[in-house]
């Protein structure tokens, strides 16, 4: 009996052992909540950036909307309002409308607003009587005046600008429609497809101020937000995550931590640092990730290419033309080109290069580009329009300056005019041989006022090829000058018989090389006959 007590005893364990395990299990629960908050706050962190992302590609296209409306303004003060040549202006697709929405010109006199001229869909503005409530609050400013969220059976957004330095009292009004019931759908192969938001006009997320969303509203769980200025309000975005940001494995790894722990309390702590180091994995990962969407997603890509237009097809020529971005980073350039059909079988043609890079490159290339088609919608000819650039563009006030190429093409004739804003000439391609164009150059635009600029003006002879391009195209780190460039693109361009789109394809490849630093646009405009 006394054997079989001793032998109880010993099953008992000894106020130490139970001192470790006690430990132990309390160190392991500890750990398990801490693995949680990691879990948690790594999840907040890698939204909040996803959100910010979010809203930084949605401010970027504010600088655009400006810019288009105080070209459209600009248009009605240099035609003291006529309505024909505004209409005209929003005709030819610099403010295309669709069917979502309308665009109008007013002017106020005497706190009263007038409507000069409108396209598209009846304003909603007017139709609830709070048009002179609104433009009575409009005056010249940098700023976007937006109207609030304008009730109806089709809701729509308005937004109206007024340049700074007016005088005349015009103004350019646009109203947007909504979504219907305010729901978007996100394409499934978007990086941010699992992210819920909803954007609400306003600096607080009110239900009534609700712009757009994903889903239902308002957004359920962990949630983050931010608020970005949008012309004299603000949009206030709110996301959520569908899944774990941080992985499946991160969101597990609390059980793996309690389920470890509980068996080898020793192992509290290397479960420790396998959590931060995955919290830190987590962080790179997102990084990279980030850096990968900007790059191939980011707004600068998407405003560069949403500014280029496309090429247009006008009897008796071919166009192709061929845009690419450098490779040094990931911000937009100014680089350009645009072709209009003027008529009575006749275009006109732009090639240019804004100094810098960034958004606020792409956004002067956009005015000057905006401001080309409205100058040329209005019959000015090609050295007019330059002139009338440079009063646009000032290096010691906006810290840029253009270099811009124009032609102006008579296709029956087979006859070119150029002039030259500090921009490179164009080479003409005649049976095989390539020889570039002498004229005459004028200072870049912004740098100082233009007037009388000298043209040249040529015939080519039938079939002839004109390649109109920018600096990327010829420049490279290791040349010792500008001309072995320009030999390079002549050598290129001899004897080539190759379709117009293998023509400019194959210059591409053979001038541009992997690591060139500078964006290039190429126009080549061929006679078919």
């Amino acid at each position: 009996m006394c054997q079989t007590h001793t032998q109880m005893f010993a099953l008992r364990l000894r106020p130490l052992s139970a001192g470790v395990v006690g430990i132990g299990v309390a160190l392991t629960l500890g750990l398990t909540w801490v693995t949680d908050m990691v879990n948690t706050h790594n999840n907040d962190r890698l939204l909040a950036q996803e959100v910010q992302q979010t809203a930084a590609a949605i401010s970027s296209a504010l600088p655009v909307v400006q810019s288009q409306l105080v070209d459209a303004v600009q248009v009605g003060i240099d035609t003291n309002g006529n309505p024909d040549t505004f209409k005209r202006f929003v005709a030819a697709g610099t403010l295309s409308t669709g069917n979502s929405g309308s665009i109008s010109l007013w002017r106020i006199t005497n706190g009263r607003a007038q409507e000069i001229s409108a396209s598209g869909p009846p304003l909603s503005l007017v139709s609830e009587h709070l048009d002179n409530a609104f433009f009575a609050t409009v005056h010249p400013s940098s700023t976007l005046f937006v109207t609030g969220i304008l009730p109806g059976p089709a809701p729509r957004l308005g937004y109206a600008e007024m340049p700074v330095s007016d005088t005349s009292g015009y103004v350019v009004y646009r109203e947007t429609s909504l979504p219907a019931s305010r729901r978007v759908a996100v394409p499934a192969s978007s990086p941010f497809a699992h992210l819920k938001f909803a954007l609400y006009l306003g600096s607080k997320p009110v239900a009534a101020d609700l712009l757009e969303a994903t889903g239902s509203t308002p957004i359920r769980g962990r949630t983050s937000s931010t608020s970005l200025p949008f012309g004299n309000t603000f949009i206030t975005m709110v996301g959520a995550s569908s899944r774990q940001l941080g992985g499946s494995l991160s969101a597990a790894l609390k059980w793996i931590v309690l389920g470890v722990g509980l068996a080898l309390a020793l192992g509290s702590g290397a479960a420790v640092e396998y959590a931060l180091r995955r919290r830190l994995f987590a962080e790179s990962l997102a990084r990279d990730n980030g850096r990968l969407y900007r790059e191939q997603q980011n707004i600068a890509g998407y405003l560069q290419h949403a500014l280029l237009p496309r090429v247009p097809e006008i009897d008796g020529v071919e166009i192709a033309a061929r845009y690419l971005a450098g490779v040094v980073d990931i911000e937009v350039g100014g680089d350009w080109y645009d072709v209009i059909s003027t008529g009575n079988d006749r275009c006109v043609f732009f090639v240019g290069d804004v100094s810098g890079r960034g958004l606020e490159a792409a956004t002067t290339m956009a005015s000057l580009r905006y401001a080309i088609r409205a100058y040329t919608a209005q019959g000015d000819d090609v050295a007019t329009v330059l002139v009338k650039l440079s009063a646009l563009l000032d290096i010691e006030f906006d810290q840029q300056f253009a270099t811009v190429l124009a032609g102006e093409i008579d296709v029956d004739r087979h006859r070119v005019t150029l002039v030259s804003a500090g921009h490179f000439m164009p080479l003409v391609v005649r049976d095989g041989v390539a020889d570039f164009i002498v004229g005459p150059a004028a200072p870049p635009v912004g740098v100082v006022p233009l007037d009388n600029l000298s043209t040249v003006t040529f015939d080519v002879p039938p079939n002839a090829t004109l390649i109109a391009f920018t600096d990327g195209l010829i420049e490279r780190k290791d040349d010792d000058s500008i001309d072995v460039g320009l030999q390079r693109l002549r050598d290129a361009a001899s004897g080539q018989s190759e379709s117009l789109g293998e023509l400019v394809d194959g210059l591409v490849n053979a001038l541009i090389v992997a690591d060139a630093p500078d964006d290039t646009v190429i126009l080549a405009i061929r006679w078919r006959k």
